[in-house]
């Protein structure tokens, strides 16, 4: 897989519309929201639109976001429109010194959700993962981490085992269920979770809740 991205600014990254085939490709930016003021509230315009042009039964999780409470930012643009976003996130649930990458991962209605294939990487994705990796080294966190709800445990493995294979980065899976929010009783807090450790003193997998312990 070809993969383009470059720091354009201080902690400013770009990829340009991938060459290779990609479903529902974009240009991707990942950024310090507080360093990129103008690109973070036009992040924030679009959250709040959502509510208007969109019915993912997830909509709630996109729609009215304040993306300066985020540890980075990525967004994805076609023709300098925004598409799509993901964040960085960190909580005090999380392990100490880790962040939630790929965190309210959002595809357009309009251009980028499209009927399923096969594609387990996309070229863009794998830009935005690469870009947020990045931050996470430049803002001295001990591990990045993916998760998923359970009902897409087979495709989210293959796509942990992908990264592992093409990022140039260790990554760890395990299929949980974890507990990834505060409440339990919601089927949607517990998910998978593939990891990076940046810290071999990090010990991430002894902080989770699992279902199955």
């Amino acid at each position: 897989m070809h993969l383009t991205y470059k720091e354009i600014d201080d902690n400013l990254f770009h990829s340009p519309l991938p060459t290779d085939y990609d479903s529902r490709p974009a240009e991707v930016y990942s950024f310090v929201p507080s360093q990129y003021k103008s690109l973070t509230e036009e992040l924030n315009t679009y959250s709040e639109e959502l509510y208007y042009k969109d019915t993912h039964r997830l909509l709630n999780n996109y729609k009215f976001l304040n993306f300066y409470e985020f540890s980075f930012v990525s967004v994805f643009k076609q023709d300098k429109k925004v598409v799509g976003f993901a964040t960085g996130y960190e909580r005090d649930f999380y392990p100490k010194n880790s962040v939630r990458i790929l965190n309210r991962y959002y595809q357009d209605k309009t251009n980028l959700r499209i009927d399923f294939t096969r594609e387990i990487l996309r070229p863009t994705t794998f830009n935005c993962i690469l870009q947020q990796l990045e931050l996470v080294k430049r803002l001295n966190f001990d591990s990045a981490f993916i998760s998923r709800e359970i009902r897409a445990v087979k495709f989210f493995e293959k796509f942990i085992k992908k990264l592992d294979i093409e990022s140039g980065y260790s990554w760890e899976y395990k299929k949980g269920p974890f507990l990834l929010s505060p409440n339990q009783q919601d089927e949607k807090s517990w998910q998978s979770i593939g990891v990076v450790n940046l810290n071999n003193k990090s010990d991430f997998w002894s902080y989770w809740k699992c279902k199955q312990s």
